[in-house]
Parts: C-alpha cells; sequence; structure tokens
C-alpha cells in the first residue's frame, strides 16, 4: 500500500530578542510574530524505489495565502520541485542551484526540505549516547561530491526506538563549524502505527534566527494528521499548483 500522508502545519519563524526591551515589547513581538499555517500532502508512487511526491499549500498569513509548492522525488537524479506564488500569477521551476536558498524566508532551506539518498553521503558510526531522554546512533555523514552538498558534513543524532533523527548540526563549507542545529521536540509518538515527528526547530547558528514547524492540532488536542488516506494524483500536478484544483 501507498503510503498516503496529510497533515496541517504551522510554521513560526523566530527573530532575536534584544535585551533592551521591556517585558511588554517582548510579549508584543510574540504575539505579532511572523506565523504561518500549512496543509501538507503526501503520497509515495513508487514503493519499489521509495520514491514520493509531496505538496505544500500555504493558507496564512495573508501576504503568503496561495502559494503553493510541489516536490517529486527522482531516481538518480535531482528532485523536481516548483513553486506556485500569487502574486507572479505563474508556476516557477526551483532548479538545483537554488537548493540553499531560504525557503519561504525561514531557517530551512530547500534543500533540506527534502531527505538526501543515502548513496549521496559516506556515513560513520560516532558514538552511542543518550539525548534527552532517547537514546542515540550518533552518525557522521559527508557527501561523496562536496559540489552536491550546502554543508560540509552532517551529525545526526538518531533515536534507537524510532530511528528518527532528534539533532542534527549541520556544518558550513566556509568555516567548518556548525552553521545550523536541527532539533525535534522530544514528543514523538506513533500516529496509526507510524512514528510521527510533531515539531521541529532549526536554528540559524550565525543569526541566532529560528523557525518553527509544527503540526497543529484540534480543540480536543488531537493532531491535524492522517495516514493512509486516498488522494487524487491530480493533486500532485503543475495544475493543482496552479490553479489549486
Amino acid at each position: 500500500m501507498k503510503r498516503i500522508i496529510s497533515l496541517v502545519m504551522a510554521l513560526i519563524i523566530l527573530g532575536t530578542v534584544s535585551f533592551g526591551m521591556t517585558g511588554k515589547e517582548v510579549m508584543q513581538k510574540s504575539k505579532d510574530r511572523d506565523t504561518g499555517t500549512i496543509e501538507m500532502w503526501g503520497s509515495t508512487y513508487d514503493k519499489e524505489k521509495d520514491l514520493s511526491k509531496s505538496i505544500m499549500v500555504f493558507k496564512a498569513p495573508a501576504a503568503v495565502k496561495n502559494t503553493r509548492f510541489l516536490q517529486i522525488e527522482n531516481d538518480g537524479r535531482d528532485n523536481d520541485k516548483w513553486i506556485y506564488l500569487p502574486a507572479l500569477g505563474r508556476v516557477r521551476r526551483i532548479s538545483s542551484s537554488e537548493g540553499s536558498s531560504s525557503f519561504m524566508g525561514s531557517d530551512f532551506t530547500y534543500d533540506d526540505m527534502e531527505t538526501r539518498e543515502l548513496e549521496e553521503d559516506t556515513h560513520k558510526l560516532l558514538r552511542e549516547e543518550k539525548l534527552g531522554k532517547y537514546d542515540c546512533y550518533v552518525i557522521e555523514s559527508i557527501s561523496k561530491d562536496i559540489d552536491d552538498s550546502q554543508y560540509s558534513k552532517r551529525i545526526s543524532w538518531v533515536s534507537k526506538d524510532s530511528f528518527i533523527p532528534v539533532k542534527g548540526e549541520l556544518y558550513s563549507k566556509k568555516t567548518g563549524k556548525v552553521q545550523k542545529v536541527m532539533i525535534i521536540k522530544q514528543n514523538i509518538k506513533k500516529v496509526q502505527d507510524i512514528w510521527t515527528v510533531f515539531e521541529t526547530v532549526m536554528e540559524d547558528k550565525e543569526s541566532g534566527h529560528k523557525t518553527k514547524l509544527y503540526v497543529k492540532r484540534s480543540k480536543k488536542g488531537a493532531p491535524y494528521i492522517e495516514y493512509n488516506k486516498k488522494i487524487n494524483a491530480s493533486r500532485f500536478t503543475q495544475r493543482y499548483l496552479k490553479t489549486g484544483r
């Protein structure tokens, strides 16, 4: 069975805070911070090769409403990515050279939004250690082709229970230091028997800027996420990307 997923997420872009601010000013900035609501659908269209398609639809704020992003994984070549910007009224392909560009003004890049193929990197088990409540394998991953990666290396803390990376350090090519840190909130649970991440924070260590991506919940606390639901294949097309139908 194809694994199909639909969910509603929120994207919060968190800036740095000056200690010269008053408590009220800090809380006002928290209230006025940039937030966005995203609906996302994904489908595994080739189970044997583990290839999937996904589309994101921005619902809020008004400045990005109806922006849509489509990504299709390919075997042996770069993934296809397109974005529809309502202000331009057209679909634009995202080239591989734009992979290190910011995704919708966040601290995630286009490349951060996709999964790298295992064969693209060499992987080394550095050690085993506990991170919070998770027992983890710590893995160093270095691209076999340095020009094919925006980072010099990645170090991942992979949970022994779920095999989900609960922390990632992304190292700069320029400085060799940690450029960004990705943290998964330690509330990973199974939904329909599938391990599910509910909150991810990406922090840019060079700017001090953060972006939080999390699954929204209903008033009763249930997450807006479902697996193994039928989704019309036309949703993963450039036509849907442009028209929304």
